[in-house]
């Protein structure tokens, strides 16, 4: 329908411009100026391929602000707002040099609908709720790719909430092994469901950037949809597809790097797949300390020597810590020696924390923790992890905290 009413307005044109300029060629004889004349209008009313439009009606939202956003370096980013007439319309016109992601929402922290755009891109909306979870697009097949992904997560979680709510509504009833039982076999056809539907969906749009939101779909903020070390050829398949066509965008660029940090850690992960057991030997490698020194601990006496791993952005890691300070007072005059080994900082920010929390025993750093010979030697792939080694270097146990770290203590330093 744009496309006739353009077409239309320019014949119409044409037709005006070549009366014109005939008109001045009789009087002036001028073929310039008729040219240029010309140009003008067309370039004028030719609807330009770099250019977005976005309008529609939202219904329940009359002269209400609303907020548009794309991603940049995986960060949402406030880049425009527009104001509905006082029947819910709105129109935006973007200039757009390759696809990206832009989100709309009546606040700029909530952003319910999500648009992957094109250029040249006519997109029509239709909201019909106040909230804007309900909403139809048209013009736009990435967009149309993407609503139905958010449809598909949003039933898949209202029907486990569903399922949350019945379990809780018989915690006092006499058969609530049996309904949980059945519940917890409910929610498994739903997870297999949705699951599937984002393995197919991938399957058959591999060169549209939408499969990047389906392939880090996730139930909550530690249940993701998939498992990169078990869907890895899935992730791997978008990457190369899209690079292929998107090689130049920098939302696909940003994909393909984090698939090559994710590769670097799945390779660590089956590098490091098992840690050494009680009654291997903990091999002698130099930890790098924050004074600058290496610490080879067949250097140092020690009856026992407790080697935890842990990093500054972990909580159960902060825990730990400040527990291990009790151990470590009460333990240290017994022969014990802790070496704690910090994950992804810096010695200068380390060296500022271990001033601020008055830690004793020894501190060393391991900022670059993807590309860690230290952490391939020890087969360290998760944190919190430690163990404890007597002074032969012989492990006498692995991942120990809080009661169950006193109690091996208490049993090897009475």
């Amino acid at each position: 329908m744009v496309a006739n009413l353009i077409i239309n307005e320019f014949f119409a044109q044409l037709v005006i411009v070549i009366s014109m300029g005939f008109i001045h060629f009789l009087l002036k004889k001028s073929y310039i100026s008729v040219l240029f004349f010309l140009l003008a209008i067309i370039q004028g009313c030719v609807y330009r391929v770099d250019r977005v439009t976005v309008e529609g009606q939202l219904i329940g939202n009359v002269q209400s602000y609303l907020y548009f956003s794309s991603f940049e370096d995986e960060r949402l980013v406030l880049f425009d707002s527009v104001k509905t007439t006082s029947k819910g319309y709105f129109q935006l016109t973007l200039n757009v040099e390759n696809c990206r992601f832009v989100t709309i929402g009546l606040d700029k922290a909530k952003s319910p609908i999500i648009l992957l755009i094109q250029p040249g891109d006519y997109i029509r909306i239709q909201a019909n709720d106040s909230s804007l979870s309900d909403y139809r697009v048209f013009g736009s097949s990435g967009s149309a790719l993407v609503r139905s992904l958010t449809s598909s997560m949003k039933k898949t979680k209202q029907q486990i909430d569903s399922l949350r709510r019945v379990y809780n509504a018989n915690l006092e009833s006499i058969e609530v092994d049996s309904i949980r039982h059945e519940l917890d076999s409910t929610f498994r056809l739903i997870i297999v469901n949705h699951r599937n539907y984002l393995y197919d969906f991938v399957k058959d749009n591999p060169f549209s950037p939408a499969s990047i939101l389906a392939l880090f779909q996730s139930y909550d903020s530690l249940n993701p949809v998939f498992d990169y070390a078990k869907d890895r050829k899935l992730f791997r398949l978008v990457d190369s597809t899209l690079l292929s066509v998107y090689s130049s965008n920098s939302m696909v660029n940003a994909y393909h790097s984090r698939i090559q940090q994710l590769d670097s850690l799945y390779e660590r992960s089956v590098k490091r797949d098992l840690m050494y057991k009680v009654g291997e030997v903990l091999p002698n490698v130099g930890y790098p300390l924050i004074t600058g020194e290496n610490l080879f601990i067949n250097g140092i006496w020690f009856r026992y020597i407790l080697v935890d791993f842990q990093g500054s952005w972990c909580e159960r890691c902060k825990r730990n810590s400040s527990y291990l300070k009790e151990v470590y007072k009460e333990y240290a005059p017994k022969g014990l020696v802790v070496l704690q080994v910090t994950l992804g900082v810096t010695p200068d920010s380390l060296r500022a924390s271990v001033l601020r929390d008055s830690l004793m025993w020894y501190n060393a750093c391991v900022p670059d923790m993807y590309n860690s010979r230290l952490l391939d030697t020890l087969r360290v792939s998760s944190i919190p992890s430690n163990y404890i080694a007597d002074r032969w270097g012989t492990i006498k146990a692995t991942n120990l905290s809080g009661a169950k770290l006193r109690l091996k203590l208490s049993e090897l330093l009475p």
